[in-house]
């Protein structure tokens, strides 16, 4: 199924690629169930981000898999439901989100120690590069990641690799805007401590969204 959704996800659509997320939310309304065009334009444009947003959270390949499946299906059948209020983007995110989080509950629930809470908890930084240089700095994050809390985890997650402005995050978790903010340089100060070497990454706190 998941292949399946790869598969369909990786159809060109010939002109959609120009329009605007809104403008083709709207033309999902118009088609689903009966025309899949331009819900494979959104497949297209998310799937990816989804899939490494929610592996990146959860840390086990297959259990991210279903994640961003469960997901994308969840926009599907819910899309008419979209009103505006946000971004597409931001409502999409905020799908993921509690799919995440239903998901290392059950995870929490089913494994014990430690050992398994690393299992779910690891963020996998992929890199193709063949730099000794850089795979030991993504060695040496992805092991810091490991260290925080689920929140501060998260909200790194959200901001730095999936790549969500500020406001986009604030309503993904349904916070204020300086809630978020504040939450974001509390996770940045906690990476930091953990990493042990904070001049060599130089990360201030958040002024705009």
């Amino acid at each position: 199924m998941v292949d399946a959704l790869k598969k369909l996800a990786s159809r060109h659509v010939e002109g959609l690629e120009d329009l605007s997320d809104e403008e083709i939310v709207a033309l999902c309304k118009k088609e689903l169930p009966h025309d899949l065009t331009s819900y494979r334009e959104l497949l297209r444009r998310y799937e990816p981000l989804v899939f490494n947003t929610c592996q990146r959270v959860i840390g086990a390949r297959q259990d991210a898999q279903e994640v961003a499946q469960d997901a994308l299906i969840q926009v599907f059948h819910k899309i008419h439901q979209f009103e505006g209020r946000s971004s597409f983007k931001t409502w999409l995110y905020r799908i993921v989100h509690n799919y995440c989080k239903n998901r290392i509950s059950k995870i929490i629930r089913k494994r014990e120690g430690s050992e398994a809470y690393e299992n779910y908890a690891a963020i996998k930084i992929d890199t193709d590069s063949h730099d000794s240089a850089r795979l030991e700095l993504s060695e040496q994050i992805n092991s810091v990641l490991d260290q925080l809390k689920d929140k501060d985890r998260e909200i790194i997650v959200l901001k730095f690799m999936s790549g969500l402005t500020l406001q986009e995050i604030a309503e993904v978790l349904d916070l204020g805007l300086s809630a978020a903010k504040m939450r974001l340089y509390r996770a940045l100060e906690a990476f930091k401590e953990a990493y042990g070497q904070t001049e060599e990454i130089n990360f201030s706190p958040p002024t705009s969204p």
